[in-house]
């Protein structure tokens, strides 16, 4: 009920989250673009890769499983938050929205279609610079 309520306001539901999610998304990547130099924004890009890779692995490809690895990124994040990791830290946060947004399917397009637009920039350079990776 609370959740219908909230619809009609334009708050809650699936295309608010999703709304949410892609502004968190270009907010973090605006961040990085100005906190980071080159070679950190393509280990954050290969990091969150490697996290989302390892997300549809166990959730078999399919989003309805996903929940869990999310709460296991959870995790990672704030260990490396108390670490003040902020490569991992950066890595695993755009892992999160991006998983998120495809539990939202088409709700969570503009989200990760933001992280994909990062990973098309930076990806490459960290593929270059670790070939043993296979990402």
């Amino acid at each position: 009920m609370i959740a219908k309520l909230l619809a009609l306001f334009g708050l809650g539901g699936r295309d608010h989250d999703g709304n949410v999610l892609a502004s968190d998304a270009r907010a973090l990547i605006n961040m990085l673009h100005g906190q980071h130099s080159a070679v950190n924004l393509a280990k954050i890009a290969g990091l969150a890769r490697q996290q989302i890779d390892e997300v549809h692995r166990r959730g078999l490809d399919d989003p309805q499983y996903y929940k869990r690895g999310v709460t296991h990124l959870t995790e990672l994040n704030k260990a490396a938050r108390s670490r003040r990791d902020n490569i991992a830290w950066s890595g695993i946060t755009l892992a999160i929205i991006y998983i998120k947004a495809e539990m939202l399917g088409e709700y969570g397009a503009s989200a990760r279609n933001a992280i994909d637009g990062y990973f098309e920039k930076w990806e490459h350079v960290y593929q270059a610079d670790n070939p043993e990776t296979g990402a």
